[in-house]
This record gives structure tokens, sequence and C-alpha cells, in this order.
């Protein structure tokens, strides 16, 4: 973009840890190297100084507050939507800095720039999308590597001498490691072939991953510089990339580039990526993959006609073609009005919110709850009622609402299956059921849209609610409580009726258990919990649960005790004596009988036969966690006794003291670096250049040193702009010291030697 638009003037925003990425020498092109902390602040002054008119990111994030560009000025670069199709790969706090992040650009932003034609159709059609400027910006080829001359002796080392195939790919869940080492255990076992595998990529879990398949000739080489990854890209028999999830696939057109052939996966991008020049299956099947293997590993002929389409393959993709396509993305944004006037603002999506009502015989009770959703004051409600075949006045009650809704009154299986059949049909994004005889208080659904706009993160909120009786009034309130999985385990503090959701965790945990008759909500937090589902409270009152003589929940309280003890058994393994506690509070207070009006004579007799029920069933785990302990004290008593003789005998070496991660010293967090800058040793890779850039006050001397040896001096020339680079080679592992010969004091006497703007010897984690 920078080459073909001489006439455009672009700003760049880096830091000193990311300059380099991004360096064009030309007089339209400006690069700021901001501080790291305090970027966003320092971006937007300058934005506002310049008079920018588009703002590029390359990311999703939650702005930090105070941070002024206008959103609908701005173009996203978002690569994918992983997160959203497998959330469970992803840390509770990451998950929902990205739901933030992504929800602000998708709904706001001036245009989104994505890598393939699967990521754009992902963003185009979630739910939270309001942005209508999706376009392509795919990648192409990067500059090509060097070949194998330019390889170290140890770099050659590691290239193993047979056949090997090659994985390049960071150790993370979505990149499907284990199925891969699975399926090459079962390729060897099937060929005997002496085949390798050689990995590559941030090597962190490595050692835990690998301990199941040490059998195996595989090779883990950790990051690699380009030049190596093209070296073994030329010699593999196949570049193997059974990934679960690609916004693109880059390594696929490296492998064009290099003559290898490809087997990968036959989902998310790679097919569009690939087209006719890949063998494809799915990444699930270890069978299948083998397969793969095998096939590619036994064909020279379908390995070099691969190889051949992959040459042509290449031209498909063109840097060229998708410059142009983000500058023309530029110019629509900039064409957008500065501020948007106020009717024009885009006001927050109002998400399509679907309450179902399971109703069976409840005529009396039905146009009260049917009346406290139509009433709603949100405007984008979908509302299903499902009657089981009533005998009653229902179905004439449904019949005076005309179109209003839909319903359908039809013999069902029970109240599970008559939810599951409404929710089958509905199409919004927040979902609720609300029983026949229960109501919504006036505003609730407004509220439960705003808080999951909010907090877009979350899964399920549930809010406050009072019971009342057949004649609206209000009766008591449910005992709800902030969330937790212990809590609710102990008892359900939320109540159905005021509870919501989305449908992405609807499609995680999938529909109601229609084999149960009471507990199937209870069951459905409790697998939501379970799935990983982020839940909150609301501590707004937002619907009444009714009770009378004939609701279910009073008419049944034995089988819903007995449905409470499967349920908590499935789902924990344990059932909290509090439901013990509260069935026998049932038997010996609601029930009739000369044996229940006995047992009230003692006071809070129920606790304490229900404290021993519980105890008598969880017996072997009680067992396990008080004898257990017992035994493991006395042994460590015993062991320390043993100890302390030996110890008295052969008395051990001090310990080493625990020395804090080295941190590098020297560097100033508005980018100056003192005189004297020590850097911890790291692992280099061998052939990687070294690079610092940047401009000293005066003319100054700059020594890098590697314990006692010096490696390189170099010259800077006061207020210019200088960039040197060495060979990691020679400086290897170690530490590293740079010393400057001159320096200036500022105001506050501290002593400066150089403003740093470019460097890849430390990064920002260093500091």
């Amino acid at each position: 973009m920078f080459a073909l638009y001489p006439e455009h003037q672009f700003l760049v925003f880096c830091t000193p840890f990311n300059r380099g990425e991004l360096d064009h020498d030309a007089a339209h092109v400006r690069y700021l190297t901001l501080r790291t902390h305090g970027f966003f602040q320092d971006m937007d002054r300058i934005a506002a100084d310049e008079r920018l008119d588009v703002l590029f990111r390359m990311y999703p994030m939650e702005d930090p507050p105070g941070f002024a560009f206008p959103v609908h000025k701005q173009i996203y670069l978002i690569p994918d939507n992983q997160h959203e199709t497998f959330p469970e790969f992803f840390h509770p706090e990451d998950l929902r800095l990205r739901r933030l992040g992504f929800t602000r650009a998708l709904g706001g932003a001036g245009a989104i720039g994505t890598i393939s034609e699967f990521a754009r159709k992902t963003l185009v059609d979630f739910p939270d999308t309001r942005c209508t400027d999706i376009f392509l910006m795919e990648p192409s080829l990067q500059v090509s590597h060097k070949g194998a001359e330019e390889l170290s002796d140890s770099e050659r080392a590691h290239i193993p001498r047979g056949d090997f195939f090659l994985f390049p790919a960071n150790l993370w869940k979505h990149k499907n490691h284990r199925r891969v080492l699975e399926a090459f255990r079962l390729f060897r076992k099937r060929t005997r072939r002496d085949v390798t595998l050689i990995l590559t990529g941030h090597p962190a879990g490595w050692q835990e991953l690998s301990k199941p398949f040490a059998d195996l000739p595989v090779v883990h080489l950790g990051f690699v510089r380009p030049e190596y990854l093209r070296a073994l890209m030329e010699r593999t028999r196949a570049l193997v990339f059974f990934t679960l999830y690609e916004g693109f696939g880059i390594p696929l057109l490296e492998a064009f580039d290099a003559g290898a052939p490809v087997i990968c996966s036959d989902t998310t991008s790679l097919p569009e990526v690939g087209g006719d020049a890949v063998l494809t299956c799915d990444p699930t099947d270890i069978e299948a993959m083998a397969a793969l293997m095998e096939r590619i590993l036994a064909d020279d002929a379908l390995r070099k006609t691969l190889v051949e389409r992959g040459k042509r393959r290449l031209s498909a993709y063109s840097w060229d073609r998708s410059a142009h396509n983000l500058v023309a993305a530029c110019a629509r944004v900039a064409a957008l009005p500065a501020s948007v006037p106020e009717t024009a603002v885009p006001q927050p999506r109002q998400p399509l919110v679907s309450i179902v009502t399971p109703s069976f015989n409840q005529g009396r009770f039905l146009k009260r709850t049917i009346e406290s959703v139509l009433t709603q004051s949100y405007p984008n409600i979908e509302y299903v009622v499902i009657d089981g075949g009533s005998n009653d006045e229902s179905v004439e009650i449904l019949k005076s609402y005309g179109d209003r809704f839909y319903w359908e009154s039809t013999p069902d299986r029970g109240q599970a299956d008559a939810i599951n059949k409404g929710f089958a049909r509905a199409k919004g994004e927040v979902l609720a059921y609300l029983n026949s005889d229960d109501v919504l208080l006036p505003g609730a659904i407004e509220r439960v849209v705003k808080y999951f706009q909010d907090n877009p993160s979350c899964d399920l909120v549930y809010g406050n609610a009072d019971y009342i009786d057949e004649h609206d009034k209000v009766i008591g309130a449910y005992r709800t409580a902030d969330y937790s999985i212990t809590r609710l385990l102990e008892d359900c503090m939320v109540c159905q009726p005021a509870a919501f959701w989305t449908r992405r965790i609807a499609r995680k945990v999938g529909p109601f258990d229609d084999l149960l008759h009471y507990t199937m909500d209870y069951d459905y937090w409790l697998r939501i919990a379970n799935a990983g589902g982020h839940i909150s409270f609301l501590p707004e009152k937002l619907a009444c649960s009714r009770l009378h003589p004939d609701t279910k929940t009073l008419s049944a309280r034995g089988k819903i005790y007995k449905e409470i003890f499967k349920t908590c058994r499935k789902h924990a393994g344990y059932v909290h004596k509090s439901y013990y506690q509260g069935y026998w509070h049932h038997v010996i207070f609601e029930k009739y009988g000369r044996a229940s009006r006995l047992l009230r004579l003692p006071p809070n007799l129920y606790a304490t036969i229900g404290f021993l029920h519980h105890k008598w069933v969880h017996l072997p785990p009680y067992l396990k966690k008080v004898v257990a302990p017992a035994v493991s004290r006395r042994a460590r008593r015993l062991a320390a006794s043993l100890a302390a003789q030996r110890n008295r005998l052969f008395p051990p070496p001090p310990a080493p003291a625990v020395e804090p991660r080295p941190r590098v010293t020297g560097f100033l967090t508005d980018n100056w670096l003192e005189p004297k800058v020590s850097i911890p040793g790291k692992m280099r890779a061998p052939g990687q250049v070294l690079r610092m850039a940047g401009s000293p006050v005066v003319d100054v001397e700059m020594s890098v040193r590697a314990g006692d040896r010096e490696i390189r001096t170099f010259e800077f020339k006061a207020r210019e702009y200088r960039k040197i680079t060495f060979l990691a080679d020679e400086v290897g592992n170690g530490p590293i010291e740079i010393l400057f010969s001159a320096f200036v004091e500022d105001s506050a006497s501290r002593k400066l030697a150089l403003l740093l703007e470019d460097t890849n010897i430390f990064t920002e984690h260093d500091v």
C-alpha cells in the first residue's frame, strides 16, 4: 500500500518493539514510536493534532477510557472469530476482553478487513455485526525465503537425513497437536516406515504434551527463522496441517512456494486457500489423517501433481490486490462525515429476544402471562406459546390474540418437550421461557438486553423475582444470590422466569432434558456451568413466580427432590446436605400422618436427620475426606521424624535462593536508554538478525558486549536516526550489555543516551 499510493500520507503508530515489523523508507510515510504505557492516549492526541481521516487498527481490543477517535472513522483488521466457535480454548478473561473488543468493532466500525471468504462470512453472519462494509484483504506469500546455503551448521544438523513430515504451528489448542501425533503413531504402525515428524513454533507445553508420545521420532525445534523454515519446507515429504480452525493458513502458501505437497484439514478456510492443490480430511478423524500420511508418502506421482498445482495456486493471492482493497476502504471511510448527526449515530442493536411459554390447562392464568410479554417496552420480541392440547379455555384465549404471536395446541410429552418445540422454531439471540402461570415485570426485557450489550461475554443472566399467589398478590421473594458454582449446587438460586441466556450457549448445551419433569431448568443451569458458560446475577426484579395449590412444584415435592438428587449426582457427583434437609423438612412438615406429627415435636429434627442421611449416602467420599487425611497426617509426622534424624546425621546443603526473573535494566518508560543497558540471557534463534534503532541527543559510540567480550561498536550522530544490526550467533543465548559513551541529563537528572525507536533484542515483556 505504501509503495502503490505515494500520493497519500501515512502515519504509523508503533512502539520500539514492533516498529521493525512495518518498515518502509519514504517521504509520505512517517513513524511515531510511542510509549507502551499511555500508547492510546498519545495516539488519540496526535490523531487530533494531525487531523487524521482514517485510523486502521490491527486487532479489536477494549479501548481505554477517554479514547475519543470516532469508531465510525476506524477500520479494523479481524482475521477470524475463532473465540466464538471454540470459546473453551480461551482463558475466561481473554474471552471476555475479546468479546468486548469485537462487539465494539463489529457494531460500529466504518469498515472491517478480513483475510478469507470464510472469515468474511463468519463476521457477516455473526449476530453482533452491524458494520455493513466488510471487505477482503487476503495475505499473500511473504518475501521469498533464502535457500539452504544460508543455514548455519547447527540448523543443518537438525534436518533429518531421511523422510520427514513438517508441522509448523504454535502449541495452541486449535492446532490439534494431540490428534496429529496420534495419527502419526497410527501411520507408523501401519507402514513401518522410518519417518520423522518435525514441529516448529512456540514450544510452551511441549514437555507435558509429548509424554504419551515418547516412543515416536518427533523433534520440536521451537521458533525458527524464516530461512530455516523455507529449507525445511524444501526437504519435507509433505506439510501436515490438520488444524481445527484457520482464518487463512499462510503455511499452505509457503509450502506451495517451496515445492512441498500439502495434506490438511477440510475445515474453515483451508479448502478455500488450498483449492485443488491439497488433500484434505476431517481433523478429528485420526484414521483419515493417518491414511493421508500413508498416501502422500507412497504416491510420487500424486506428490508431483500437488506441487505443480500449488505453484499455480500461488497466483490466486496478491499483495497488490489487498493493498488496493484497503485503500478503497480508507476512501469510503474518509468520505463519511467527521461527526455523525445524533439521529444517524448507530444505536445499540436490538437483538431478537425469543420467549417460549409451555402451557397445559392453565387458562385462568394464561392471559396474564401473555399480557406480561406483549406489554414489554422492548420492541424486538418473538413470542411462542406451545400448548399441550388443553381442554379448558386456553385455546380460546390463544385464538383471541390473532396473529400477534405464534401458538399451537397439540399433545406433547410434557413441559420440557413443549419448551424444546418452542425453541426449535425460535430465531432469537436471547432466549428464555415463561411458564403459563408466571409473569414478567414491566421493562424486564429491556434491562436484560442492556445487560447483555454491556457484558458481551455473559452467557446467562438471572435477576430477582417475587412469589405471587393466584390473585397476583406478592407473598414473598425468591432466594436469589450472586452466582458461584458452589452456591448453585447448594440451592438453585436462579429463578427460572427471571433467567435469560444466549443462543451461543444454547447451541453448546443442547435442548432441555425431556426425561425430567420438575428440574429441567436446574439441570440446564448446571449444564451451562459445566460447559464453561459465563453466568451473572442482575440484582433487579424481573419476574414473578406464581404459587398456588395446583402448582406443579407444590403438588409433587417428593418427586422433585428425587429429580434434584439425580440431577446433582449427574453433574457434580454429589448432593449438597441442604437438599437432604429440605427433603426431610418436606417429609416432616408438609406430609400428613401420625409419624410426621411425632417427628415435628423435637426442634430442628429434620436438619439432624437430613445431615445423617447426607452422610450415609455419601459415605465412601466421606471416608476419603476424613480418614485419608488422618492417615496422611500420621504418615507425614512419621516421615518428618525420620527426616529430622537423617538431617542430624547428614545435614543437607543450603537451598539456593530463588531468584526473581531477570529484567532489562537501563530502559525508561518513555523509550529512552540509559548509558548502560543490561539484557538478560534468552533463547535466540541461530542466524537471527538482532536490531536496534534510534537517535541520540549528542554524538555517541555504542558498544555491544557479551560476557567479557566486546562484540561490535557503532557510531551514532546527534539527532540522526540510525538502525544497526548484528547476528544472534555473535552473542549466543547469554546476557548482553549495551554501553554508550556519552549522554545528556534532563531536568529530572536522568541520564539519557539514546531514544529507542526500534529493537528486537528485548521485548516489552522483558522490561
